[in-house]
């Protein structure tokens, strides 16, 4: 039964949460305007801040419940149970593998991991969205900066510690080719300025 934790996890974090309170609560266009992305800045924008703070939360929780609610004995699976929410959220099967850009998630499964690395990351992440009124520019930094903070919070090197670094960083930069048409935005104002 165990071996099936993470395809349960990826099918938890695929879970579509700003199509699903969209079209209960708002008009249902989340996929058709701003981004068209499925997250929480574009729900946020779009359907007003109650659906998009909502959407925050639930994606958050689909990255920290399974990591929470389905540790096994085997290391490997772990991993793969603490991958699985953020890939499930970012390619989800019922949306066509077309989903959002993981944040919100990987801030969840940061929870998991370590509460005080997890609220380290979101402070970094209202303070520089504050700072330069960029959510995706706050974002990249914010998990970014997360692996710096978690590689300090825990100076054993052990090797669960190693290899949820590994998966971190995987994560971190797959956030990265999901927001590259943010960061080509953003080169391209920066060329232009």
């Amino acid at each position: 039964m165990e071996y099936f934790y993470p395809i349960l996890a990826y099918l938890v974090g695929s879970i579509p949460f700003g199509v699903v309170l969209s079209g209960l609560f708002g008009d249902g266009k989340i996929r058709e305007k701003g981004s068209k992305n499925t997250g929480a800045t574009n729900a946020f924008r779009t359907q007003g801040k109650i659906i998009g703070i909502s959407t925050f939360l639930l994606d958050f929780s689909k990255g920290l419940a399974p990591c929470l609610l389905l540790e096994t004995e085997s290391q490997p699976l772990n991993l793969l149970i603490l991958a699985a929410p953020v890939i499930g959220h970012m390619f989800p099967i019922w949306l066509k593998f077309r989903g959002g850009k993981g944040i919100a998630t990987y801030f969840g499964i940061l929870g998991a991991l370590s509460p005080i690395v997890c609220f380290g990351t979101l402070l970094i992440w209202v303070a520089m969205f504050f700072i330069i009124r960029i959510s995706a520019a706050a974002g990249l930094l914010s998990v970014t900066t997360s692996l710096v903070i978690f590689n300090y919070a825990r100076i054993s090197m052990c090797w669960d510690f190693i290899n949820h670094l590994y998966v971190l960083m995987g994560l971190v930069v797959l956030i990265f080719i999901k927001h590259r048409e943010n960061i080509e935005q953003f080169l391209k104002k920066e060329q232009e300025t």
